[in-house]
């Protein structure tokens, strides 16, 4: 079993969770959830049964690079927008200051 990543990753001012793991050889599959407040929003598994009844040392380098490439492929989701909630989930601490002004100035304008 390899080690997995672990990281969090900011996207409009909400904080994601992204856990990549190795399920071992028992288990042959790379896993990624993407978690939000506690909460799974999102889950990737890739089986590598085909890797394991090849050389070890070269099934477990290919497994980490894999695990890698699937991390940093759901880390760019997260950063994309791909698990953000719609605009009017959002609270007032996550707008932008330019969504601010334009509501301050929306709401001005409507006086």
């Amino acid at each position: 079993m390899i080690t997995g990543f672990n990281s969090d990753v900011k996207y409009r001012g909400l904080v994601y969770h992204v856990q990549t793991e190795d399920k071992g050889s028992d288990n042959p599959l790379i896993e990624t959830l993407i978690y939000r407040g506690g909460e799974i929003l999102a889950s990737r598994r890739l089986p590598y049964k085909e890797l394991v009844e090849g050389d070890a040392e070269e099934a477990e380098a290919a497994i980490s690079r894999l695990m890698e490439d699937q991390h940093n492929a759901m880390i760019l989701e997260v950063k994309h927008g791909g698990f953000a909630p719609p605009e009017e989930e959002r609270g007032g601490e996550d707008l932008s200051l330019d969504e601010i002004v334009l509501s301050f100035l929306a709401a001005r304008a409507a006086k």
